[in-house]
């Protein structure tokens, strides 16, 4: 006859599942501020690198000489510098030469661009604001003949590469919503949210930066 042992069988005490409850908490409440964190840091540079590849397919349709002359223009309906529509227009050789030969230099003007081709367009998320937090728009050409920047994109003001060995406003800034400071000019960030850059030249030259709170400079990425 098999004798059944009895099995020595103890489930967890009250206050080793209180232990266990605070270990997780523990892990929790570290955790998920590093990951907010992330989380935000990736959707800025997601919409920063969405700015970056609007500037690149202007500059590339130029290079490529699909268009001759080619405008990125930014508009922001918001006022808040959020919700900015991103457009990228191109006009024809004819258009152009008609512009050079009736002795008009172009411009970067709608005017100029009422009958161009849509090359790309992007809307950034109402979480990410760019820096003038106003329109504006610049003009690219082949080796930068007719380079243009109209409104904000021309008045804004120059932010410093390089520990300030380096000075240009050919630039986009973009930081978060929330950011209570975001000025490149001044170079004053708000250090609970990232800031990033995109640099372009009359060239074509597209570059992007992160903004180093330790440095105190932007570092190209």
């Amino acid at each position: 006859m098999l004798v059944q042992q009895k099995q020595n069988i103890k489930g967890f005490t009250l206050l080793e599942l209180l232990v266990v409850l605070a270990i997780i908490g523990a892990i929790a409440g570290v955790g998920f501020p590093n990951f907010n964190k992330w989380s935000v840091d990736r959707e800025l540079r997601t919409q920063s690198e969405k700015i970056a590849t609007m500037f690149t397919s202007a500059t590339t349709q130029v290079e490529r000489g699909s268009y001759p002359y080619v405008r990125l223009n930014v508009v922001t309906p918001s006022g808040d510098g959020t919700s900015a529509k991103i457009t990228v227009k191109g006009i024809s050789q004819r258009n152009l030469s008609d512009l050079v030969n009736a002795g008009t230099k172009p411009s970067c003007s709608n005017s100029n661009f009422n009958s161009g081709t849509d090359i790309a367009e992007f809307t950034l998320n109402d979480k990410t604001k760019i820096f003038h937090l106003q329109s504006g728009s610049v003009c690219f050409s082949k080796g930068g003949k007719y380079f243009k920047q109209e409104g904000k994109f021309d008045t804004q003001g120059n932010t410093g590469f390089e520990s300030n060995k380096v000075a240009s406003n050919n630039y986009v800034v973009t930081c978060h919503k929330n950011s209570k400071s975001c000025d490149p000019i001044a170079k004053k960030f708000d250090e609970n949210y990232p800031v990033y850059l995109v640099k372009y030249s009359r060239f074509g030259m597209v570059s992007k930066y992160k903004w180093s709170f330790k440095r105190n400079d932007w570092i190209s990425r």
